[in-house]
């Protein structure tokens, strides 16, 4: 280190604080190198002997011309070394902050001894610490509280600028503002106008502080996401178990629905009247019908038993007509509707005698026509034309036609039906 040890301290310049701390104590060092500036003080140095361990006191000296941010190694209240210009532009400020608290700062260090051409060397070998004791110390001495209250002094324009480059070049319009109310800042140290431009002046800690504030931002920024991400899986899968309920009911209630359409349809309730308890129109009961058979794997046999069934009942609908009963009491004695009755008559006397119906005939034979071109039952109706009732009915007929009647009905034109 040159000429610093050309600096005279005035007197009152260091008044060793009451208190005292020394690094040692809380945490060990990240390895050791020799202080600077060690040649110019090697009287002092010799009243130690080599290898000899002892306390070094970082003394700040902020009036040395040479160098405002200058820091000394003091032994036993004489100076014998200095930090590094490049460790004392970040060390100053930290030291300072713990004088005005109070303490004297102190580290152990070592003597040692060499020989060089020109004799023996005394020099002092002290401790390195990491950067996280460091930047420990600055905040626990209140500097980024300091620096808090440099950055409200500021517009927000101001403070955008000191964002620059990540704080390590701000923009020099705000940097002079700042180097204008230093004095209101004690607590952060300039350099000197030979170090360089006002970004190489400026305070070490200013332009950390903005850069450690930029990454807390850019952690919180990454946390939010982080939790924003976390809700919206958190609500997908919310959703997701509502619409699995939503479904799930919906399958509740298409079986309940089937399962009283099927019920209903046993009991010879016509669809229309299926369709009215169960809160849907017939079309849909009848699309209830056909999945609930087809899902139940009935066959043409099957279709011919309920035709047979039909048959069987129309016949007996018939039958108690003939033997005088009214359709009420038709109605009462097999448990049928009157309009399921009234539809049984009509169905008893077009099977016992269909050519003595030539119109619902060749509309039943229309029917099985369509329906051998492989139209759907749908597309069959609408072809049919007229009431969709009447095009049921047709559509009953053809089934009815397909199938070989084994046990004749017995004629029964003379009845009203």
């Amino acid at each position: 280190m040159s000429a610093v040890g050309i600096h005279m301290r005035q007197p009152g310049e260091y008044i060793r604080p009451a208190g005292r701390i020394l690094l040692n104590d809380y945490g060990r060092p990240a390895g050791q190198y020799y202080a600077s500036g060690a040649y110019y003080f090697q009287e002092s140095l010799s009243r130690f002997s080599v290898g000899q361990s002892v306390e070094a006191e970082l003394v700040p000296e902020p009036s040395n011309r040479w160098d405002a941010r200058a820091v000394a190694f003091d032994v036993g209240g004489q100076r014998v070394a200095y930090l590094p210009a490049t460790a004392a532009k970040i060390w100053q400020d930290v030291i300072r902050a713990w004088n005005a608290a109070d303490f004297a700062v102190y580290v152990a260090a070592e003597v040692n001894r060499w020989e060089t051409d020109d004799g023996t060397q005394f020099g002092l070998t002290v401790p390195k610490w990491d950067w996280e004791t460091l930047v420990t110390l600055a905040e626990a001495a209140g500097l980024r509280t300091a620096w808090t209250r440099v950055m409200e002094g500021l517009t927000d324009k101001q403070r955008l600028l000191m964002r620059q480059d990540g704080g390590y070049t701000p923009d020099e319009s705000v940097l002079k503002v700042l180097l204008r109310r230093r004095e209101q800042y004690p607590m952060f140290r300039w350099g000197g106008s030979a170090d360089g431009g006002l970004g190489e002046r400026m305070p070490f800690w200013y332009g950390y502080f903005v850069r450690e504030q930029m990454r807390e931002e850019h952690e919180q920024l990454r946390w939010a996401r982080s939790v924003k991400a976390s809700l919206r899986r958190a609500f997908k899968d919310e959703i997701g178990r509502r619409r699995k309920q939503e479904r799930e009911q919906e399958r509740l209630l298409r079986l309940d629905r089937e399962e009283q359409a099927l019920r209903l349809h046993g009991e010879g309730v016509a669809n229309r009247d299926i369709a009215a308890r169960l809160g849907l129109s017939p079309q849909q009961v009848e699309g209830l019908l056909y999945r609930v058979r087809k899902a139940a794997g009935i066959t043409l046999r099957r279709n011919e038993d309920l035709q047979k069934e039909r048959r069987l009942a129309a016949a007996e609908a018939l039958r108690h007509k003939r033997a005088g009963l009214a359709r009420a009491e038709i109605g009462r004695v097999m448990g049928r509707s009157l309009e399921s009755v009234k539809e049984l008559l009509q169905d008893a006397v077009f099977y016992e005698a269909p050519e003595d119906h030539p119109e619902r005939l060749a509309l039943a034979r229309q029917c099985a026509g369509l329906r051998g071109t492989g139209l759907t039952k749908d597309e069959v109706l609408q072809k049919l034309g007229g009431t969709r009732g009447r095009a049921l009915r047709a559509f009953r007929d053809a089934n009815f036609l397909d199938v070989v009647v084994s046990e004749p009905l017995g004629r029964g034109r003379d009845v009203d039906v």
